[in-house]
């Protein structure tokens, strides 16, 4: 992507704020005496995915990069509503689908810093 170009993200109205991504993605994944309540899983569910899409809308290079279209598959895995935890769903599923999406959003965050600064670089 060329300096000064916009990102699909932008052209969408929704912004990328890595500070608020690695917040979300630190709050899911640290360790705990106790498992949260169901109530704030589903919160931190909720936004990570909808940091996980706007992620997922960016372009990371998946043309070029193997690894980023695997990473995308399985973005695309954990996103599909089949798999998500429904309220039916044991409190232990919830827990660790929250995991899961945390764990590959913070990848995806990472693909997205090495991007921009590429990006920076060659700009």
């Amino acid at each position: 992507m060329a300096a000064g170009s916009v990102t699909s993200s932008e052209v969408a109205g929704v912004s990328i704020v890595l500070e608020a991504v690695d917040e979300a993605v630190d709050t899911a994944l640290v360790v705990r005496p106790t498992v949260p309540e169901r109530p704030t899983i589903d919160a931190m569910n909720r936004g990570l995915v909808s940091h996980l899409r706007v992620l997922m809308a960016e372009e990371l290079g998946f043309d070029e990069d193997p690894a980023v279209q695997a990473l995308f598959r399985e973005g695309y895995r954990v996103l599909d509503l089949t798999r998500r935890p429904t309220e039916q769903s044991t409190l232990f599923i919830a827990y660790q689908y929250m995991r899961d999406v945390g764990s590959l959003t913070r990848r995806f965050a990472d693909v997205y810093r090495a991007t921009r600064k590429q990006d920076q670089d060659d700009g």
